[in-house]
């Protein structure tokens, strides 16, 4: 996983989109529209400034540019309703992740999707940070899980290969790591 080139679910939401042809903000995004099907995200949702009430999308092949502060477009032309893109045959039906439960091939419970990790330029999501409670997440740190291999995503849950479980990374944080010495925290 090339975490220097990937965004965060979690850190794109609320970023202005503004147009390069005449340097207006058109709107914040709201949401990624993953669509399933692909297994990617495949545009962001807009969050529309002023009196329109259709809602909107950005494929991520029109992004010139997504950056810490804001996401850059050429022109307003970018912006397609989203029901359009979900009439096409070639994505299907939209969905969300964030929530999901994320199980291993062995049939082992990892917890809830609370952030995606994901290539922009691509659409590929390179992994799904995880809660298993909030009460592990203050002591232990949420975990990555990279997808790699064999992923499923259903509407409910994402079974994912045992491969990647072996690969999970801590994100660090956890009150643990921060008041027991090492020696005694890779003993446990």
């Amino acid at each position: 996983m090339q975490e220097g080139i990937l965004e965060r679910y979690s850190e794109v939401m609320g970023l202005p989109v503004i147009c390069v042809d005449n340097g207006k903000k058109i709107g914040s995004v709201c949401d990624l529209v993953f669509f399933p099907k692909n297994k990617k995200v495949r545009a962001i949702l807009l969050e529309q400034t002023g009196c329109h009430i259709s809602k909107k999308a950005i494929l991520l092949e029109d992004l010139l540019s997504m950056g810490k502060d804001a996401v850059i477009i050429s022109d307003c032309s970018c912006t397609k309703k989203i029901r359009e893109l979900e009439k096409d045959e070639n994505l299907g039906k939209k969905g969300s992740l964030i929530g999901l439960r994320i199980y291993s091939k062995s049939g082992e419970d990892f917890g809830t999707v609370k952030d995606i990790l994901f290539d922009y330029r691509t659409g590929t999501i390179e992994g799904l940070e995880i809660s298993n409670c909030l009460v592990y997440d203050i002591m232990q740190g949420r975990n990555i899980i990279p997808l790699f291999g064999k992923v499923e995503f259903s509407e409910e849950n994402i079974l994912v290969a045992n491969e990647a479980i072996d690969e999970m990374q801590n994100t660090g944080g956890g009150l643990i790591k921060k008041l027991l010495p090492n020696e005694s925290y890779e003993k446990r």
